[in-house]
């Protein structure tokens, strides 16, 4: 009999930890004295940060709009792209003498410019209720006072190239507003005179029903959509109502069909009197009575009292016999007729069901015939209204057209002419420092500590790894042991049976000392293991530089 798995209590799963806490203190030494060797013996890591703010505009913010942080965003994209490309970067890493480990072991510039350009970080400050737009430049390297110059020079290259990219902007701003005005006046030429020609051949008035006659035939069709989805409705209703009355009528074949099994194993069953729980004691009573009687005649005559008794009672079983095998024909008869009644009367109930499912179709049916006459006369209406329509002449479309096109262009042309002289306002405030201007609020500082690697952190981790790898192991040696009986209450459990006694393990001198020797050996060898096995993390993780990648 299957049952389920016990719960173990908490006191069973501290005494499970409590077998294998060797195995769980011992990768959790490992992993922390390994990893804390390599990260212990990582060279520092040191940042500089800058403040860089940009300066309000010294005229009018109705002429100069100051600068939102989604503006700044934008415009640092395009100044990083010229700050931090390789051509600014490379002189740098010369002059300050930046990864001389990288490029004494030969690695490749370009690896050694995008490594940089990592350590590069620029971000937008929250610029609060001051509504100052701000952003703060940070480096890391592992020589401070590198770290600053580096930094230093950076917030420099984004001053510079502030004032020098906003006036390239404006400038091919307003170049390009001055081809699209004279592209767009051009249009707008060709549109009038185009406008003029249809309004001087066509005087006639235009039907004002249009709009009427379109809304009509919008709603017309909208009432087609609507009765062909009744109409779909209806027709998957009859289809589903169709499908019920085959499954009656499958179902009445399954009743005819059982109720002739039924009867036919009742009768087979009642017929053969052999079958019944009363014959077969009736044939264990006279085979007792038979052995009975042999033994009787053995010791006394034939005319014996009690000889005489256990005849009379053979015979009495023997008539018993008879009497079974004439009522099975009056059993068989009523057995049948039960069956038969039984599955006419589902039978009967299925078919009245039948009869209201061929009512409700009849009624489907009906509809949809309106739903037809409702669409053919749909139809014709829409018709009458379409050529009414393709009746109006399409001399009202053209000039509606041109008429939409020439304020089209006549609203683009405004708003270029307006962007136009913007950016004519923009050139000459640039040019003579008018608008904003980034500075540096904060100059780069020379970092006094480190800030990676987080050397208690990465330890800490380390050891975490180690319970984690620890738990695991002794989940894998503890877990086998849940599919075996262990003690009482697991016996009590799984075999549904109560525990009368328990005998413990009987354990001669010699074995116990054997179990506490090997206990001692297998101790001693996972200690020795785990030291082992530290000087290979160390020369893995330092050969790899795994914890580089992430402390940095």
């Amino acid at each position: 009999m299957n049952r389920e798995f016990r719960q173990r209590t908490a006191g069973e799963l501290i005494g499970m930890i409590k077998r294998q806490k060797w195995m769980i203190l011992l990768p959790v030494l490992t992993f922390t004295v390994a990893i804390g060797y390599v990260v212990y013996h990582l060279p520092s890591i040191y940042e500089s940060t800058s403040l860089l703010t940009v300066k309000p505009p010294t005229i009018s913010q109705n002429l100069v709009q100051s600068l939102t942080n989604e503006d700044l965003s934008q415009r640092l994209q395009t100044i990083n792209q010229e700050v931090l490309s390789r051509s600014s970067l490379e002189p740098m890493v010369t002059k300050y003498d930046l990864y001389k480990n990288e490029r004494a072991s030969g690695m490749p510039m370009e690896l050694i410019i995008e490594k940089m350009y990592k350590a590069i970080k620029v971000d937008i400050e929250d610029a609060g209720t001051e509504k100052v737009a701000a952003f703060r430049i940070r480096y890391r390297d592992r020589d401070p006072q590198a770290t600053r110059n580096v930094t230093a020079e950076l917030a420099s290259k984004y001053v510079n190239a502030q004032v020098q990219t906003q006036t390239e902007i404006a400038e091919s701003t307003k170049d390009l507003f001055e081809k699209q005005l004279a592209e767009k006046k051009a249009a707008m030429d060709e549109l009038e005179r185009q406008r003029l020609d249809i309004m001087t051949a066509n005087v006639a008035t235009l039907p004002e029903s249009e709009q009427g006659l379109v809304a009509q035939l919008s709603g017309l069709r909208d009432r087609e959509a609507n009765i062909m989805k009744e109409k779909e409705a209806l027709m998957n209703e009859r289809g589903r109502l169709s499908d019920s009355i085959g499954s009656n009528n499958r179902q009445m074949a399954l009743i005819e069909d059982f109720g002739q099994k039924e009867t036919q194993d009742t009768v087979r069953n009642i017929a053969d009197p052999e079958n019944s729980t009363a014959y077969a004691e009736l044939i264990k009573k006279r085979a007792d009575i038979n052995a009975q009687l042999d033994n009787l005649l053995k010791t006394y005559k034939d005319k014996h009292p009690l000889v005489v008794a256990k005849q009379s009672e053979l015979l009495r079983v023997n008539e018993e016999f008879e009497n079974l095998r004439k009522n099975a024909d009056k059993r068989v008869a009523n057995a049948t007729q039960s069956s038969n009644r039984r599955a006419e009367q589902q039978k009967q109930l299925l078919q009245l069901e039948n009869q209201r499912i061929q009512s409700q179709i009849g009624q489907i049916e009906s509809q949809l015939g309106n739903k037809d006459v409702e669409l053919r006369q749909n139809a014709a209406e829409v018709a009458a209204l379409e050529a009414r329509i393709n009746a109006i002449p399409g001399v009202k479309v053209a000039l509606e057209g041109i008429n939409g096109q020439f304020q089209f262009a006549k609203q683009t042309y405004d708003e270029i002419l307006k962007k136009k002289n913007e950016a004519e306002t923009v050139v000459g405030v640039e040019t003579n420092a008018q608008g904003e201007t980034i500075r540096v609020q904060d100059p780069a500082n020379v970092p006094q500590s480190p800030v990676a690697p987080k050397r208690v952190v990465w330890t800490l981790m380390g050891s975490a790894l180690g319970l984690f790898l620890g738990l695991l192991l002794a989940a894998i040696f503890e877990i086998p042991r849940f599919f075996r009986i262990q003690n009482i209450e697991d016996a009590r459990h799984y075999t549904g049976l109560p525990v009368l006694a328990s005998v413990p393990p009987l354990l001669s001198p010699a074995e116990k000392s054997w179990i506490k020797r090997s206990y001692w050996l297998r101790l001693g060898a996972g200690v020795a293991a785990s030291l082992g096995v530290i000087p290979l993390i160390i020369f893995i993780l330092q050969t790899t530089r795994l914890l580089d990648r992430f402390v940095a």
